[in-house]
């Protein structure tokens, strides 16, 4: 009988070389030529993108196939994996999984869990153990988490697409080799549906990575069509290997869940509504901090440097304004610190600035004359109350974000919403 299975992998990569995504566009290959009918787009699933075992970006490969027998498959699977993984470095331990039919709601809660918490081997063992998982695992075999995620990736939060063109071998390590004034060409005619390609603030090419790792370059998109016509418009000044259509959660802040001050914890994405209790400040190195309030305890919230103009918006803050902060919470020297990805400034407080007032013959300020009097010592003119002027503030409300270049992967650009 014909089943569909679901294949899963992760943590093949090491900070020195390698891609899961990569080794994810082999195994599809591996498939088709073995006569394998895939079913969709293969899945590019980013998980907790505070995860320390994290190499890079976090993410998980899923795809689905129609078949009568596993083990030809679990063969495929293995070798792909044994002979592109970067087995002998530390803390790379792929995993793989395979799951026959649709994923259950239980591995759909795992998903979430994954994508917005940190998870445990014992918990993923658990979990496959209760579905009827089959596991593949090298060494410690940490991949089996993300792996079990990806299939059960709940994908009802919206979805996107990207295009990862890879590189020929003999490249990797070597600058990449892509027209920019393409890039800015591709951008112009294909943007909001294609995003984050370019850092407009400091101009910066956003869809070639700079690790020595296999892909050449990412196009992020809404629809497979539209990543396509883009990657059509660019110059590729060097040979490319192939290219993949990824169906992915990114870009859907899948990752964020509200959460009162009081909840929160090392290693999340939160939302908190809240309310700036002290004035924000540059310190050295750049960075802004503020204390947030919400009614059940407070947390430092921090602007870092490579947020840059968005910084700017952040300082002008004023304790007593209302605002929405989104971002990971991690645990630093001065304790709990959400780092913002999105602030949704609500109202602002009202700043008023107190003067003596002016005296009405010459026009010059007058003195204060005790604790509420104000005189004018040349016209001998007085007055009991000073003058208030309201102080125009710098900053409106609205929804502000981090620049392309500071984003992450699950961070949803404001050109992709209306939903603030």
């Amino acid at each position: 009988m014909i089943k569909k299975l679901w294949i899963g992998l992760d943590d093949t990569d090491s900070k020195r070389y390698g891609c899961t995504t990569y080794v994810g566009a082999l195994l599809l290959q591996s498939l088709k030529a073995a006569g394998y009918n895939v079913i969709g787009y293969p899945r590019l699933v980013r998980l907790n993108p505070n995860c320390p075992y994290k190499t890079r970006g976090n993410a998980a490969i899923a795809i689905a196939v129609e078949t009568d027998k596993i083990e030809p498959i679990e063969d495929i699977v293995i070798r792909i994996i044994e002979n592109n993984s970067d087995l002998q470095a530390e803390g790379t331990d792929p995993g793989a999984v395979l799951v026959v039919g649709e994923p259950s709601q239980s591995l759909r809660e795992y998903y979430w869990h994954v994508v917005r918490d940190l998870s445990t081997i014992e918990e993923a063992e658990k979990i496959a153990k209760e579905n009827n998982v089959s596991l593949l695992r090298w060494k410690a075999g940490r991949g089996i988490i993300g792996a079990i995620a990806a299939i059960g990736a709940d994908l009802t939060l919206g979805k996107t697409y990207e295009l990862i063109a890879y590189r020929k071998k003999e490249y990797w390590g070597t600058i990449r080799l892509v027209d920019p004034e393409s890039v800015w060409e591709m951008d112009k005619a294909t943007y909001p549906l294609t995003f984050d390609n370019i850092d407009k603030e400091t101009g910066e090419i956003r869809i070639t990575p700079h690790t020595p790792c296999p892909v050449l370059l990412g196009i992020r998109g809404v629809t497979p069509n539209i990543v396509e016509e883009a990657y059509k418009i660019l110059k590729i000044l060097e040979p490319v290997e192939f290219y993949v259509i990824f169906e992915t959660n990114q870009a859907t802040d899948a990752h964020l869940q509200l959460a009162k001050i009081k909840d929160v914890k090392d290693s999340v994405s939160v939302i908190i509504d809240g309310v700036v209790k002290s004035k924000p400040s540059f310190t050295i190195g750049g960075h802004v901090f503020f204390r947030l309030e919400d009614g059940t305890g407070e947390i430092t919230c921090a602007a870092y440097e490579p947020t840059k103009k968005f910084r700017h918006i952040i300082v002008e803050l004023e304790p007593g304004d209302r605002v929405t902060v989104y971002g990971a919470v991690k645990k630093k020297p001065q304790g709990l610190t959400l780092n913002l990805e999105k602030i949704h400034i609500k109202s602002l407080t009202e700043l008023y600035l107190v003067k003596a007032p002016k005296c009405s013959v010459c026009g010059r300020r007058m003195e204060k004359i005790g604790k509420t009097g104000y005189m004018c010592r040349k016209c001998k003119v007085s007055l009991s109350e000073p003058e208030i002027v309201k102080i125009e503030r710098k900053i409106s409300p609205g929804v502000y974000e981090v620049p392309a270049s500071a984003r992450r992967h699950l961070s949803k650009p404001l050109a992709l919403t209306s939903n603030y």
